[in-house]
């Protein structure tokens, strides 16, 4: 019995979506660092914030990743590590609000 031969990768098709895909695969890599780097640094509230919202961003491109190229195992991880973000930013976003307006209260204190 002859084997059929597999159809060759190729064509401007699958490089673009190729192309496509690395791009979003680095630009996802670069802000779950930026976002760690945030939350890790914890300068004050409205950077951590700012942190959990780019988590919440890269965590959407992995797993528009996952569905291009279906990986399962990405899409389930970076589900639940998107409701991880959005309880971070939920827990955080009222002590950014405080520490901003306490801030602002002290700015006018010294004026």
């Amino acid at each position: 019995m002859k084997r059929k031969r597999a159809a060759p990768e190729g064509g401007p098709l699958f490089e673009q979506q190729s192309m496509s895909l690395e791009v979003l695969r680095t630009v996802a890599a670069a802000i779950t660092i930026i976002a760690a780097a945030m939350v890790a640094a914890n300068w004050n509230a409205r950077i951590t914030v700012c942190g959990f919202a780019l988590f919440i961003a890269s965590s959407i491109a992995w797993i528009a990743d996952g569905i291009i190229e279906p990986k399962s195992s990405l899409i389930i991880q970076n589900a639940a590590l998107l409701l991880i973000n959005v309880l971070g930013v939920w827990r955080w976003l009222p002590r950014a609000g405080k520490e901003a307006a306490a801030s602002q209260a002290e700015d006018r204190a010294i004026r």
